[in-house]
């Protein structure tokens, strides 16, 4: 990341996570705001799969659903704290991620999109009908709100709103960066040239099938936290929230917020959240006009929201 956008992260994130949790903000904007967030942390895994490596992954709720019923069956069943699960709810997804990627990378095009499809619908099957482990249709409910603590005089106790917006905000800027100090890295830069020419990159000594499994299983480490986020804010984990549809949102997410740019899943989140709620007033209408706009925004801007916030900030640094 360029320096200025490290200073400018540090300053911004932090700001944002004490505003959300400290600010007397109406709870319905804190509640939309930490929705967001808990589509943008599995976007910004998918824009590592999809935006940098160029695998288009339909299933990837399912990875989301991983993290969460992993969260939830180490909380509810075993008594584990929200932060001892949250990792193993990430290794859980992350391998998952792994094993679908050996299995499926040496497909091309859309038979290995029609095949991670078929890996959100299994998993939806299974979570709906396990009735031992996930509780089938009705889902796993009371899955605690993570254990608050003090930090630098501010006390952030989770079960209130606030305090978990607050936390979503913290959650998302961490996979953010992370996703930002990836891209940058050697690793990132494999996984552009993958997507402009395997070929070419396989000539040059990049392991390609390595490569992708690594993109892959990153991706969904990042998806299974964000689950694990989800679940502790809907306090439940159920297999309505992780089907297919659920799956070509999160694609959707990041074509629109732009693809390969590291705001696009933020920014597409936002959106993809707060403007059907927007709407809510023509309750008739509103996903038509939502429908309306993703086309306008798609055949006007096919860089996503994070291209056209480039083009105007080259602008006003364009000298007169």
């Amino acid at each position: 990341m360029h320096p200025a956008g490290v200073l400018a992260f540090c300053v911004i994130a932090p700001a944002l996570v004490l505003l959300v949790g400290q600010a007397d903000l109406p709870p319905y904007l804190v509640h939309i705001v930490t929705l967001a967030c808990t589509y943008a942390i599995p976007a910004i895994g998918l824009n590592i799969m999809l935006g940098y490596a160029g695998l288009v992954c339909l299933g990837h709720a399912a990875f989301v659903g991983l993290g969460a019923y992993a969260l939830g069956i180490l909380a509810v069943d075993r008594g584990w704290s929200f932060w001892a699960a949250l990792p193993i709810a990430a290794l859980v997804a992350g391998a998952a991620g792994a094993g679908l990627g050996a299995v499926t990378l040496r497909l091309r095009t859309h038979f290995f999109m029609i095949s991670t499809l078929a890996f959100g619908l299994v998993f939806h099957a299974v979570a709906n009908n396990w009735d031992g482990l996930t509780r089938g249709a009705v889902g796993l409910p009371g899955i605690p709100r993570p254990e608050g603590f003090a930090f630098l005089g501010f006390d952030f106790a989770f079960r209130r709103l606030p305090d978990f917006g607050a936390f979503a905000v913290g959650a998302t800027a961490i996979a953010f960066a992370l996703s930002a100090l990836l891209i940058r890295s050697d690793f990132g830069r494999m996984l552009s040239a993958l997507r402009q020419d395997e070929t070419l990159a396989a000539a040059k000594g990049v392991n390609v099938t390595a490569g992708k499994i690594l993109a892959f299983a990153i991706g969904a480490a990042i998806a299974g936290a964000g689950g694990a986020v989800k679940a502790a804010f809907l306090r439940v984990a159920a297999p309505a929230s992780f089907e297919y549809l659920e799956g070509i949102n999160l694609v959707l997410i990041v074509i629109i917020g732009g693809a390969g740019r590291l705001p696009g899943p933020i920014l597409g989140a936002l959106l993809f959240v707060a403007l059907p709620e927007y709407l809510r007033v023509a309750a008739e209408w509103r996903l038509v006009f939502f429908g309306i706009a993703l086309v306008l925004l798609m055949r006007f801007a096919p860089e996503g929201l994070a291209g056209i916030a480039a083009k105007i900030l080259r602008r006003r640094a364009a000298p007169a």
